[in-house]
């Protein structure tokens, strides 16, 4: 699996997401679905914090 690189508070650079930056995975439950993961890290890229931070080139990707 290829990632796009993206910048962020939330994304490490390995490309790992920090749990710790993430409230809905800091404070896991089982009753939550993807659907709920993924609006919270839709809700933190488009924060002021993140949209400020330069982005690597276009088409760039994490290597493993």
């Amino acid at each position: 699996m290829t990632l796009t690189r993206w910048t962020g508070m939330i994304i490490g650079s390995n490309g790992v997401v920090d749990p710790r930056a993430i409230s809905v995975l800091a404070g896991w439950q089982n009753s939550y679905s993807i659907k709920v993961i993924l609006q919270e890290l839709r809700c933190l890229m488009m924060s002021k914090e993140n949209m400020k931070l330069p982005q690597p080139p276009e088409g760039q990707c994490y290597s493993n």
